[in-house]
């Protein structure tokens, strides 16, 4: 009568975790893993090698870190509050976006060093404010440039001053 072999626990501890690994392989894995083994391959796995495609490395994902601050700091009332916000901001006239000195299509070009195609693209996707003069020609508020560029944000409140079917895609000035 034959008795099965005694197999120590750290043998099948390691035969089984091997196991797992070698059957989360996908086939291009197992292929390297049997040429690396000298096992001998099937023809018709060396076959799959060539159409299946090895899976993209993820990179691991990152801890999150928890951020604390000192918080919002203490509750003050309106009156309060009103003070302290007159005291840290600056009256600021570039507001007064009317008041701003304007210029035509060609001076605006010059003086930002930009194209005047690069204007003109800026006005049709209504990222600018431009002010009609006469039938073909615009003017531009300066105060609407920022270091050769539209000030940041104007694009999303340009749209809501002119609307291009009243004002054929700028505000309109009366003759002057």
């Amino acid at each position: 009568m034959l008795r099965p072999i005694a197999l120590h626990p750290a043998r099948v501890a390691l035969t089984r975790a091997i196991e797992n690994k070698v059957e989360q392989m996908d086939m291009a894995g197992l292929l390297d893993l049997a040429i690396t083994l000298k096992v001998p391959v099937p023809a018709a796995a060396k076959a799959i090698r060539g159409r299946e495609r090895k899976p993209v490395a993820r990179p691991s994902a990152r801890e999150s870190k928890v951020l604390q601050g000192s918080g919002i700091g203490p509750i003050v009332s309106a009156a309060e509050g009103s003070k302290l916000l007159d005291a840290i901001t600056v009256d600021d006239e570039s507001a007064d976006w009317m008041e701003s000195d304007f210029v035509g299509a060609g001076e605006l070009s010059e003086r930002l060093n930009i194209s005047r195609g690069t204007l003109d693209n800026w006005r049709k996707a209504r990222k600018i404010i431009a002010l009609r003069k006469g039938l073909r020609n615009f003017i531009y508020p300066l105060r609407q440039f920022e270091r050769r560029r539209p000030v940041e944000g104007l694009d999303l409140v340009a749209p809501i001053f002119a609307s291009p079917k009243r004002h054929g895609n700028g505000w309109s000035l009366p003759t002057l």
